[in-house]
């Protein structure tokens, strides 16, 4: 590096300052590219990176750059829990629990021979997406997205 800026020197360059190159503009972050990245993030959740990237031209460096400092937002993957019971399922429970305390009041022994109990396993087809599919954008301050460990 020193041979390079000696030779420099020795064929009349007297600034040590970069000179203007033909090319892209050093920069890209501009207040208009961080509104179409944040719009962007706001419109899909879980758009990708390089998604974004190549949408507006710019590098995934420049992207994740953005993101993390100019929106302070980033991409988090679901957190997993045991099991995701939403309202619909928790009314659905009560309200099964209350028919067979009703049954149960009316013929105690016919019940008990009648009656046949699982476990607590609740089993929904559905297509498991893997855990970087299910990544998506959020600020910061938020907490992790929960999913559902249906793979037990």
């Amino acid at each position: 590096m020193v041979k390079k800026w000696f030779t420099e020197f020795r064929c009349g360059r007297t600034s040590t300052s970069d000179a203007e190159r033909s090319g892209c503009p050093k920069e890209v972050i501009t207040p208009v590219i961080v509104d179409k990245i944040h719009r962007m993030i706001l419109d899909d959740r879980r758009v990708k990176v390089r998604e974004v990237a190549e949408a507006l031209g710019i590098s995934t460096e420049q992207v994740h750059h953005i993101s993390h400092e100019y929106l302070d937002i980033k991409k988090l993957s679901a957190r997993w829990v045991p099991r995701l019971f939403i309202i619909d399922h928790k009314r659905n429970r009560v309200t099964t629990s209350k028919e067979c305390l009703t049954m149960f009041n009316r013929k105690p022994n016919e019940f008990l021979h009648r009656f046949v109990t699982v476990d607590e396993t609740w089993i929904y087809h559905n297509t498991l997406e893997t855990k970087e599919q299910s990544k998506q954008w959020d600020y910061s301050c938020e907490r992790a997205p929960k999913k559902a460990n249906v793979g037990l």
